[in-house]
């Protein structure tokens, strides 16, 4: 089986769309849905915006789902490299967590070498593109591009989200293989605007969001952009892990148009 975690429904919407007779998961306290393809089981588990949602409910899902063979995490993230754009794929060999005084831990887990080369072959057959490299898990959303630029120097990594450290290091110390897959939502020198608009499983909020842009009438010219940026990262998601399903081998009717693979080297 393979657990396979994710932040909010829309980061994983276009994959369940590809899927037939899925099921709702119907286990106390957790939300996603089951499916097989490519002849594996799926357990996909929602978990949330951060990092101490995504550790409590990783560690609810492997009590719940103790025969994960590999562990996947998934979603958007934000473009730590500048040659990274929206839709890419990044395929990260370790993970760093930043904390709220500063403070990293530089490499909180390095990825199994196997599994690496065992996706990326995946991805390769299926003329899948990806980066490898680091993702930086940080304690609150990096906003400008200054901000992203200077974890970016201090750090290493090619891309940051909320949320893959802790999702690592609960499989790790399991002993269980993990791998990250995700896709880039803004590029490094974007401004993300807006946190405040979703909630911890992001949902919009109504009156936050009313608010927001009432205060920020500017921010509605934006907003096309930033969804077709989602609607391209989550189209990617989507490609890898039928790549990942199916060995690369890949039913014409599962695929989404693509040239040959190639692996990127982002600056």
């Amino acid at each position: 089986m393979i657990l396979l975690f994710y932040a909010f429904a829309r980061e994983i919407a276009p994959f369940k769309r590809r899927l037939q007779n899925r099921t709702p998961l119907a286990l106390d306290g957790l939300h996603g849905f089951r499916a097989e393809v490519g002849g594996k089981e799926f357990a996909a588990v929602a978990h949330g915006i951060g990092h101490k949602r995504a550790t409590e409910t990783a560690r609810r899902a492997f009590e719940l789902i103790p025969a994960a063979e590999l562990v996947i995490g998934t979603g958007v993230v934000g473009a730590l490299s500048a040659g990274l754009k929206p839709g890419d794929l990044v395929l990260s060999d370790r993970s760093i967590m930043i904390h709220a005084d500063g403070r990293v831990d530089e490499q909180v887990t390095a990825i199994s070498v196997a599994h690496m080369r065992a996706i990326g072959r995946s991805l390769a057959n299926a003329g899948v593109a990806y980066s490898t490299g680091a993702i930086l898990t940080s304690h609150r959303v990096l906003a400008t591009g200054a901000e992203k630029r200077r974890a970016k120097e201090s750090t290493g990594a090619i891309a940051v989200d909320m949320e893959t450290a802790a999702i690592a290091s609960e499989a790790i110390a399991r002993g269980l293989p993990f791998v990250a897959i995700r896709a880039v939502l803004d590029e490094v020198d974007d401004e993300i605007f807006g946190a405040e608009m979703a909630d911890e499983d992001g949902n919009v909020k109504p009156l936050a969001a009313t608010s927001f842009l009432l205060r920020n009438p500017a921010a509605m010219l934006k907003l096309p952009r930033m969804i077709r940026n989602l609607s391209r990262a989550t189209a990617s998601i989507a490609d890898a892990l039928i790549a990942i399903a199916h060995d690369g081998q890949v039913p014409a009717a599962m695929k989404r148009g693509r040239g040959p693979a190639e692996q990127k080297r982002p600056r």
